[in-house]
């Protein structure tokens, strides 16, 4: 069923209306994530960004600050269910989230649609781990996106459904920068967006637009949107 089918454009009223937070990458802010909010609220989503310095914290620090910020969500309208979008290294910020057990305990149900996450770290990150200017770039996250770093976060929970939707090449198996082996979106390798269990589904192009690619958000406002364990996937 298309997007359209699942979810009334314009939404229900407030109480009706799936939460969904968006998270966006390393260097971004959530003023990027406007565009996607205003778009998936024309589906009937309740969509707000969320920010976090990419630069000053540690993905426990993110996922602490995520969790309040949906405590404080839920102080102006009580929900058990939950959805969450993601764009690159706010998957794992996802993830660090998921990991604590008062989050899990938040809601009953999360939706999770993660888009070109570096979920096994990213090989780009450890290729210039010793070069100074990467740090000074990015800070924390040049450490948290390593992928031994990206390796100790748990898989999400059993009451997560997540889909894992990648960039790159839709053809062959070089990607888009051709220096990073195999298939990629230009920054993340294909294989390492996937988790155990949850394969990727390849949608193509740079790892940097995905976040607003019309097809690509119709895939998760249609996964967003299902309820329960038969719609996963």
């Amino acid at each position: 069923m298309s997007a359209g089918g699942l979810v009334r454009r314009g939404g229900g009223e407030e109480g009706d209306r799936l939460p969904v937070v968006l998270i966006h990458g390393a260097l971004r802010s959530r003023a990027g994530l406007w565009p996607t909010a205003w778009y998936l609220r024309r589906f009937g989503l309740d969509a707000r960004p969320f920010g976090y310095d990419t630069r000053g914290a540690t993905l426990a620090e993110h996922g602490a600050s995520l969790e309040r910020f949906v405590e404080a969500w839920q102080a102006e309208r009580p929900f058990r269910r939950i959805g969450i979008l993601t764009h690159s290294m706010g998957g794992l910020v996802a993830r660090a989230y998921l990991a604590r057990p008062s989050a899990v305990a938040q809601c009953d149900e999360q939706r999770l649609v993660m888009l070109a996450p570096p979920n096994q770290g990213a090989w780009l990150a450890a290729k210039m781990r010793g070069f100074r200017p990467f740090h000074w770039l990015y800070g924390a996250a040049a450490e948290e996106l390593q992928p031994e770093r990206a390796s100790r976060l748990p898989p999400p929970p059993p009451s997560a459904r997540v889909l894992i939707l990648a960039g790159g090449a839709l053809r062959g198996d070089v990607g888009l920068l051709s220096r990073i082996p195999g298939n990629n979106d230009g920054l993340v390798r294909l294989a390492e967006t996937a988790l155990p269990g949850i394969e990727p589904v390849l949608v193509g192009g740079s790892h940097s637009v995905l976040q607003w690619r019309r097809e690509v958000l119709k895939r998760a406002i249609d996964f967003l949107a299902q309820v329960g364990e038969a719609a996963a996937g």
